[in-house]
């Protein structure tokens, strides 16, 4: 029987790439210099696509691959790839929930704790002094006993409160609808949650449902105590909104993972010291990376002996 095409349409670990050589006949994207001529070439044998969240898989590479049955997505998110192009055709999609949860769980408490305890400008300013005595402080707040809200309790949420349960934080969040297995607070606004908190992480999935869900009548219900945490997608958050409520005290900081808007809009950003940033890397561990790796390589698996696969999403 041959073997099925796969196409390897991001980085995969190297255990993968020999073990899935073996079982398929894979065609790495990266490997090659012309995507569309290998397309032209192999893409009609295509059965299966392994991706993450930061690829677009639009309409126009779907159908290229027109024998294409299944789509595994390393990352959480899926908002690049056209799903409504997938489920018309019947492709069934794969994402990778929960493999990275707790690095992104962990990754928010970084982010609280360097905002609140003002960890970077306290940190400049030991570099900036030999001798410690004429060193400045920041004085800083606790995040211990604080409110916290999340907008989008679903595995990443959930690790985050469970983790906020360790500082003594009251948990509050919000989804499309309140969760029938938690006590946490239910919220039935963004705006109400943000008006509940003093923390607002965000974790909700991106695209066009959730694009600036966050926005200056959010943030002003925030307060100036506030802090928002950022580790979903950046088009959640109305960046110009989030620049003039950090530059007027609408809001007390932010600490952001990912940062939506263009080179002009986010800018000030980085000269803010209220604001701690990182280039979207809070579930990128080795951890995850293994876990990751390990769930497409099942999800393939079930996919060659066709059972049931696991989070299958589409």
């Amino acid at each position: 029987m041959a073997k099925p095409h796969l196409l390897i349409n991001c980085p995969v670990s190297s255990r993968n790439k020999a073990s899935w050589s073996e079982r398929f006949v894979p065609h790495f994207i990266e490997e090659v210099g012309d995507r569309a001529a290998l397309l032209s070439e192999v893409g009609e044998h295509i059965k299966a696509m392994i991706t993450d969240g930061p690829r677009v898989v639009d309409k126009d590479y779907l159908e290229a691959m027109p024998s294409l049955e299944l789509i595994v997505c390393l990352g959480v998110g899926i908002d690049k790839i056209d799903a409504v192009e997938a489920k018309r055709r019947g492709i069934i999609i794969t994402n990778g929930s929960g493999t990275n949860a707790p690095s992104v769980a962990d990754h928010v408490f970084a982010l609280m704790l360097a905002v609140a305890r003002h960890i970077l400008p306290n940190d400049q300013a030991m570099r900036q002094h030999a001798a410690y005595e004429e060193c400045p402080k920041f004085t800083s707040g606790t995040i211990h006993g604080k409110r916290l809200g999340i907008l989008g309790l679903g595995a990443i949420g959930m690790e985050v409160a469970r983790r906020a349960q360790a500082f003594d934080m009251e948990v509050f969040y919000h989804n499309r609808k309140p969760r029938n297995d938690t006590k946490y607070h239910y919220s039935p606004s963004v705006a109400d949650l943000a008006d509940e908190v003093q923390f607002l992480c965000i974790s909700c999935p991106g695209g066009p449902e959730t694009c600036h869900l966050v926005n200056a009548d959010v943030l002003k219900a925030l307060g100036p105590e506030g802090i928002l945490i950022n580790v979903a997608r950046g088009s959640i958050v109305d960046t110009a909104a989030l620049v003039g409520a950090l530059s007027n005290g609408v809001i007390r900081g932010a600490g952001l993972d990912v940062v939506g808007g263009d080179d002009v809009t986010r800018q000030p950003l980085c000269k803010m010291e209220n604001v701690v940033m990182t280039p979207h890397l809070s579930g990128n561990t080795s951890e995850a990376w293994v876990l990751k790796n390990n769930l497409a390589d099942r999800i393939l698996t079930a996919f060659l002996n066709g059972k049931e696969l696991p989070n299958r999403i589409l």
